[in-house]
């Protein structure tokens, strides 16, 4: 069988959190049945009566692949980056590069959880296509169980997960709802992981990440928010900051959302209290008229 024509790949760095990754055979079930049954790549000739070009040498793909912030790295590690490229090839072996073929293969990764919409898919050879469009930008992870599920900042599950704790990413703990599943049961990475609790996690979670301290802020907890109408900061040592309601919303008796970012950053330079905004407390209470500070480890 014809190897592949790859393009010399240029080393990219990544952080540390898509070195170790798992796909979740449920969630990508629209992508990997494409692997079943390839045999191969077709003979390439210009077909007399169809005029249809079929590929002489395997199709060379190029993706436009996801930038970092002002960078042109992208924060996709390597073998996940293959493992997509496979699967487009399993999608168009052995078929004629038309505007079918690609349709398709836009469909197929619309519907994989990685991108925002259909991708855009050009022919730029007779044997090469190339693909960009507007990938899915990672928030956090999400525990649930002994899993962590990567999610984007409209709560979407990507087609991945990891064991609790070893994604790198910051994360959401004590979300009441289970993953979202599809009518026939596997991980529906278009629908949004049910609950208000982690819409308001991740409304917390997002401005934080711009505030200077943001190196601090390990994630969110929303255990309390049915319960008790309060979310938590998790901090790098975890500890918790109270912060009370939803982000943005006037709620009797509490501080003000500006309030309560201006603590944290009167913190976050304090030396007495460690420059943390926890104070150095093992849980600190931001949310309402005066703060209280508790050192009695009970997160």
């Amino acid at each position: 069988m014809a190897r592949k024509a790859r393009k010399k790949k240029t080393k990219r760095a990544r952080p540390d959190w898509l070195e170790h990754f798992s796909f979740r055979a449920a969630g990508m079930a629209a992508l990997t049945m494409t692997l079943l049954g390839t045999t191969g790549w077709g003979i390439a000739v210009v077909h007399a009566r169809s005029g249809a070009i079929l590929a002489q040498h395997p199709t060379t793909t190029e993706f436009v692949w996801p930038s970092l912030p002002d960078a042109e790295q992208t924060w996709m590690g390597e073998a996940l980056r293959d493992q997509i490229e496979s699967m487009v090839e399993a999608r168009l072996a052995g078929q004629s590069l038309d505007a079918k073929a690609l349709a398709s293969v836009g469909e197929m990764l619309e519907a994989s959880g990685w991108f925002d919409s259909t991708p855009r898919i050009a022919r730029t050879g007779d044997a090469s296509i190339s693909i960009g469009g507007a990938w899915r930008e990672p928030a956090c992870v999400l525990r649930s169980g002994k899993r962590d599920y990567a999610l984007d900042w409209l709560g979407r599950p990507f087609p991945i997960d990891y064991p609790a704790g070893t994604s790198g990413m910051r994360v959401i703990i004590g979300a009441a709802s289970n993953p979202p599943v599809s009518d026939v049961g596997v991980l529906n990475v278009m629908a949004p992981w049910p609950g208000d609790d982690v819409a308001a996690g991740l409304e917390l979670l997002a401005p934080l990440l711009s505030e200077p301290y943001a190196a601090q802020v390990a994630g969110v907890d929303v255990s309390g928010y049915f319960t008790q109408g309060q979310l938590a900061i998790v901090t790098d040592r975890d500890t918790r900051v109270i912060w009370g309601g939803r982000y943005g919303e006037f709620i009797p008796g509490e501080a003000t959302t500006e309030q309560k970012l201006g603590r944290l950053r009167s913190a976050a330079i304090n030396p007495l209290f460690d420059s943390r905004i926890d104070s150095g407390a093992d849980r600190l209470d931001i949310s309402g008229e005066h703060l209280i500070l508790d050192r009695t480890r009970q997160p």
